[in-house]
Parts: structure tokens; C-alpha cells; sequence
């Protein structure tokens, strides 16, 4: 009886989860109850500049002086008594006297085998620090006053021209007053984004109209969220303009400052996902590929033997057959995904080259499916590689086939009666474009803004790396994937190329 080939299985194998736990580019260990070692990943090891021999079995205390040790120990003991999980900033000493400091992440899990272990991560936190300091720095030239509130109240950082509106002598008691007056009026401050006018009269200091500006919660680094508060004084009417045109200014630059920190550190955390995806999804095809063959080994063989005997079993051998090549689909998605070896490019007649792929997967397309081309290049040569760019083509045109007619076997389920995929070239600019076309029903705008993410898909079966692998591929090349659509009205995805050879750097991307 034929095995359901969309049923998936649970990866259980010790080796290969330790093999991919040991390669995650992030920090990771494990203790005891007793809250000694019993696991590091390299990078963990890294960190702390201590081999996995030199941790198993020893606990912080062993190898940290008392006070840093004591601090380590009391967080894990919390985690270990309580089970809450605990987020908190810690420093690891150097060998040359310098810490360094690091965002730590720890929980209680109890195992298979009932014991109770304490899992941790640890993140490097020592550019954003750095960058900490250049703000800070920064922020005691500007005429503002500059404060950073932590969402448990806590005034982290203060500028001297803020001191000076509080009273001057820097105390945190005048500091939390002015918040706390500040509040009576806008309740919603600090952690709500806002700006408005006011007026202060701390104790020794004259009464000054002062606009404030709270950039709200942000996740700037640490355990907890902050909020960045500048107060300007605009007592004299004379320069308020030229003081919120200042303000402005400043705001829109730490608005910008904050938006290119929020999506560098965004992009650190998506290429770090997308790594280890990456890892996993090759680990998972080439486990599956072997045994993928020897399935299809032993369905020919099996049909060869039981050939023209009349057991009435055609019907079932087929069903195997197309369940091993579409598990096989699968399998070349994920490698596709997770590929990242250099391209080969070399130019080519792309038009010459297209058109015999073209000529080869017509041929596997359900016959309801029409083809039309239009190849306009001329002759012309466009540095490729013929290998990773055909798995690019073939894709495009399986989905836009899938789009049109599903599996191409009922007529019902088809979205036009007469579907058609165009597939055109054209130069385009210091490149050129593939166009993919068809004439289906189109996507809804939610699922255009999500046809690039990995895993999405509104299939009832493919694994959701299809586009995601085509955009790869054509980043490899220094190029772009263009998708236009709306419903009713088909889908557009065009490959854009350009004229000269990607740097060494795109095609490792």
C-alpha cells in the first residue's frame, strides 16, 4: 500500500539535532539542577573563551571571580526554583581586566528523562553598547536636554543641559519629580510617542515653557524597553522658531538613527533565522534524498516484475511514481533555498538557451496549458548561470501552471478556460528582464505582500521556498525578482539581469 508522501517526520536522530545545536550561529548552553554544565555550543564556547572540556561538570564559580560567579549563579538559581524566565544584561570579565557585555536569556525545562535543566542564550551586546556611547556622547554637545527612561522608571542617562533644567545638582529624585509632573498632564508619557508644551518649576530654578519629546518604548538594548525624552527650553519667544526648526531637525535624525539601528539589528535577527534555516533545510533533503531513492529503485523494479500480469495494480504503481517525483520537487525546493556555493557565470545567448528550456518543460505541462513567447533579445549575450538560472525558469512556470490548472487533471478546478503562461525578454536599462506570465486568477494584496516569505504558501501541498529560492537565485546574479498581480488579473514575475557579471560577494549572497 503506498505511503501518503505528504506525511512528514519528526527529525529524532541525536546526532544530526546535536550536529545542527553545535553549528547555530547562536550562543547557546545548558546546566544542571546543581547548575553545572552539561552542554555549549561552539559559538558559547567562543564567547566566553572556555572549551566545552573545561565547562562539563564545573559550574560558573570554577573558573569566574566570586562576584561575577555569584551574580551568574543567583539568576540561574531564580530560574532553576521559580521557572520564570529571566532576560537580563551581564558582563563577562576579560582576561586583560575589560568586561564584556552580553544580553543572557535563560528558562527551566524539564527533560525526557525527568531531570531539570536550565537552558540559556547569550547575545553579544558590545556594538550596541558602543553605539550607546557615541549617542551619549553626541547628546552632551546638542542645546537639548536628553534623558533615557527605562520602562521600569529607572533614568538610565541624563546630559548635563537636563541636569541643569532639574536644579542642577543631578540628583535622580529631581529627575523622576519632573517626570512624575510631567504625567499629571500627559499620563500617556513617556511611552506613548509624543510632543507637546509645557511648563516646568523645579525647586531653585526658574519657571520655563519647555517642549518635550518622547520617542515612546524602544527596544534600544538591555532587558528592557527605553524611551529617549528631549526637553527644549523655548522660553524665549524670540527663538522659538529657530528652536523647533532645531528640533525637528534632531528628531528627524535620532527618528532615522533609531529606524537604521532598529533594522540593522531586524536584519541581524531575520539572517541569523534564515541561517539556520538554511542549515536545517539542507540537512533535511539530503537526509530524505537517499532513502527517496531507494524508493524509486524499488518501484521500477516492482513494476518491471509485475508487468503485463494482469494483477491490477497499474493504478497504484502510478500513484507511487508520481508521489517519488513529487517528493523529489520538494527536496530540490530546499536545497535550492538552502544553497549558497558561488555561481558559474558565463555570457550566453540567454534567448538561444531559454528557448530550449522552454522546449524541454512544455513538454511536462499539462496539455490544457498553452505557451506563448516572445523573445527579444537579439542575439544578444548576458553573463549566467545556465544551471541555477534554469531551476529559476522552471519554477516560474510550474507555479504559474499550478495557478492555471492545479494538477491539470479536472477542468472544473481550472481558473480560465483557456490558460495560457507568456514568457518574454526585453532589455531593460543597464539589464535585461525575464517576464513570466499567466492569465489566472491573480493574488489578493495580503497574499502579494507574503509571496516572498519562506514557508508561505496557499497550496495544499509544496514546502513554500519556491519563490523565495527564484529571488535567491536572482539576487546571486546581482539581479532583482519583480512580482506584480491583483485579482482577476493573473500574476507578473519578472527576473530582472543585469548586463555584467555580479561581483564575487553577489554571488555568494
Amino acid at each position: 500500500m503506498a505511503t501518503d508522501p505528504t506525511g512528514g517526520k519528526r527529525l529524532e536522530d541525536p546526532r544530526v539535532l546535536l550536529s545542527i545545536l553545535d553549528n547555530l550561529p547562536t550562543s547557546i548552553f545548558v546546566k544542571d539542577e546543581e547548575l553545572n554544565f552539561v552542554y555549549s555550543n561552539v559559538l558559547h564556547c567562543e564567547m566566553i573563551g572556555r572549551s566545552e572540556a573545561e565547562l562539563l561538570g564545573h559550574s560558573d564559580a570554577d573558573f569566574w571571580p566570586p562576584e561575577a560567579a555569584r551574580g551568574f549563579l543567583e539568576h540561574d538559581r531564580l530560574v532553576i526554583d521559580s521557572g520564570q524566565v529571566n532576560i537580563s544584561e551581564e558582563s563577562i570579565p576579560g582576561d586583560n581586566g575589560a568586561s564584556k557585555p552580553i544580553l543572557t536569556r535563560k528558562a527551566r525545562l524539564t527533560g525526557p528523562d525527568g531531570q531539570t535543566y536550565l537552558i540559556g542564550t547569550n547575545t553579544d551586546l558590545a556594538a550596541i553598547k558602543q553605539r550607546e556611547d557615541q549617542y551619549k556622547a553626541l547628546s552632551e554637545t546638542v542645546p537639548v536636554g536628553v534623558m533615557q527612561i527605562e520602562e521600569n522608571g529607572r533614568v538610565a542617562f541624563c546630559n548635563p543641559l537636563l541636569h541643569a533644567y532639574c536644579g542642577g545638582d543631578g540628583a535622580d529624585e529631581a529627575k523622576l519629580d519632573l517626570i512624575d509632573k510631567i504625567k499629571v498632564t500627559h499620563p500617556d508619557f513617556p511611552g506613548e510617542s509624543c510632543k507637546f508644551e509645557i511648563e516646568i518649576a523645579p525647586l531653585g530654578v526658574p519657571r520655563r515653557s519647555v517642549i518635550v519629546i518622547s520617542s515612546g518604548w524602544l527596544w534600544i538594548g538591555g532587558a528592557q524597553r527605553s524611551a529617549i525624552v528631549s526637553v527644549v527650553d523655548v522660553s524665549e519667544m524670540t527663538e522659538l522658531r529657530r528652536i523647533n526648526e532645531e528640533v525637528s531637525r534632531l528628531n528627524r535624525e535620532l527618528a532615522n538613527n533609531m529606524k537604521r539601528l532598529k533594522e540593522a539589528q531586524d536584519e541581524l535577527v531575520t539572517k541569523g533565522r534564515m541561517e539556520q534555516l538554511g542549515q536545517l533545510t539542507a540537512t533535511v533533503a539530503h537526509e530524505l534524498r537517499n532513502p527517496l531513492g531507494a524508493v524509486r529503485t524499488s518501484a521500477f523494479l516492482l513494476e518491471r516484475k509485475i508487468k503485463d500480469k494482469g494483477l491490477g495494480v497499474e493504478a497504484q504503481i502510478e500513484r507511487i511514481n508520481k508521489g517519488i517525483v513529487r517528493c523529489d520537487n520538494i527536496i530540490t525546493q530546499l536545497l535550492d533555498f538552502s544553497r549558497s556555493k558561488q555561481l558559474n557565470c558565463q555570457p550566453g545567448d540567454l534567448d538561444q538557451w531559454l528557448a530550449q528550456v522552454l522546449d524541454e518543460e512544455a513538454k511536462k505541462l499539462p496539455a490544457a496549458v498553452t505557451i506563448s513567447c516572445s523573445l527579444g533579445l537579439e542575439g544578444g549575450n548576458v553573463p549566467f548561470d545556465p544551471s541555477r538560472l534554469q531551476r529559476a525558469i522552471v519554477n516560474l512556470i510550474s507555479n504559474a501552471s499550478e495557478a492555471l490548472v492545479g494538477q491539470g487533471d479536472d477542468p472544473a478546478k481550472f481558473a480560465t478556460p483557456e490558460p495560457v503562461i507568456s514568457i518574454s525578454t526585453q532589455r531593460q536599462g543597464e539589464g535585461i528582464a525575464i517576464e513570466v506570465r499567466d492569465n489566472g486568477a491573480g493574488m489578493a494584496p495580503e497574499v502579494l505582500a507574503r509571496i516572498r516569505e519562506p514557508l508561505f504558501t496557499t497550496k495544499s501541498f509544496g514546502t513554500g521556498l519556491g519563490v523565495p529560492a527564484i529571488e535567491q537565485i536572482a539576487l546571486q546574479h546581482g539581479g532583482r525578482l519583480d512580482i506584480t498581480s491583483a485579482p482577476g488579473q493573473g500574476a507578473v514575475f519578472t527576473i530582472w539581469l543585469p548586463l555584467t557579471a555580479p561581483s564575487d560577494t553577489e554571488k555568494a549572497a
